[in-house]
């Protein structure tokens, strides 16, 4: 009887120590799933207080109140590379008269570039038409 006793004894204290182990491991796995997407919007336009920001599936719109004939808005959105390869990014204007481009740097407003693993590049906007007062560009980033 002592015997059968302790046999099941040890066959619970297994059974307790293991059962957690094992579902422990279970969620682990499907905590651990990464995300398939090629980038990541990080939007800055609440420190531009005349700007919205909007998206719909893939195509993003930036609309904004002008106040001078030229304005130029740097590193309104942050595009991330959260994979583990090089990715090269294109952006392309769907509509409105505005450049929407790479960078800050407005002699050289860039729609392509490469961006390496686990790094950031910033998304300017930039208007020369001071006509009308609300302006709106409408883009898509796609990913070559």
């Amino acid at each position: 009887m002592k015997i059968a006793a302790n046999f099941i004894a040890i066959v619970l204290l297994i059974g307790l120590i293991a059962t957690p182990i094992y579902f422990a491991q279970k969620f682990a796995k499907v905590a651990g799933v990464k995300s398939a997407s090629k980038y990541l919007i990080v939007s800055q336009i609440d420190k531009f207080p005349n700007l919205t920001f909007s998206q719909n599936g893939d195509r993003y719109t930036i609309t904004y109140q002008k106040y001078g004939e030229s304005q130029a808005f740097l590193g309104i959105l942050i595009i991330n590379n959260p994979t583990a390869n090089p990715q090269n990014y294109r952006l392309e204007k769907l509509s409105g008269e505005d450049t929407i481009f790479f960078g800050e740097d407005l002699d050289d407003q860039i729609t392509q570039i490469s961006a390496p693993s686990q790094t950031s590049v910033p998304i300017s906007l930039f208007s020369e038409n001071g006509q009308p007062l609300t302006q709106s560009v409408e883009f898509t980033i796609k990913v070559d």
